[in-house]
């Protein structure tokens, strides 16, 4: 399916067929909407619940799966810019979530942890995560879901290409 459809468009009624997105072809655009509206939902719906956002959430969700790791490590899995990881563990370690320690291989660098209470937060966020995530899969067969995984992670190899891509 083609991402782009001719369209006689423009304001100065210069008659022109134009380009333009088909956006139901556009596969862009289905990521970013998807992505800003489960973003939304689950912010809005972790800090009514546990006090905290989608980014403590990313941030507390890489800990458990790595832990003693430092912030600039967190920024390389999961895409977040630093300024924004540093916020939510600023937050977390005040919360007494995240603990905080010199890294011994480099003083300069701080290593974070869970602490029990990250952990107990993590434990009651990912059931509520991993129920949102069976409502928005409801519907799909099993051999879906696995086709739509690897999708996803072709996508998500590419992206490496997409940072240094500059047409010619």
């Amino acid at each position: 399916m083609p991402s782009t459809m001719r369209h006689r468009a423009g304001r100065d009624d210069d008659g022109a067929v134009r380009d333009v997105l088909d956006l139901q072809g556009y596969v862009p655009y289905f990521l970013t909407a998807i992505s800003n509206a489960w973003s939304r939902s689950s912010s809005r719906l972790y800090l009514d619940r546990f006090g905290v956002g989608v980014t403590e959430w990313r941030v507390i969700s890489q800990l458990a799966i790595e832990p003693a790791i430092a912030a600039q490590r967190i920024c390389e899995v999961i895409g977040l810019d630093k300024g924004a990881v540093s916020r939510s563990v600023a937050a977390l370690v005040a919360a007494g979530h995240v603990a905080e320690s010199p890294d011994a291989r480099d003083a300069r660098r701080q290593v974070l942890e869970l602490t029990q209470s990250g952990y107990a937060l993590h434990d009651r966020l990912i059931a509520l995560a991993t129920a949102r995530e069976q409502l928005m899969l409801a519907g799909f067969s099993e051999e879906e879901r696995a086709q739509l995984t690897g999708y996803l992670r072709r996508l998500h190899a590419r992206l490496p290409e997409l940072k240094e891509f500059r047409p010619g």
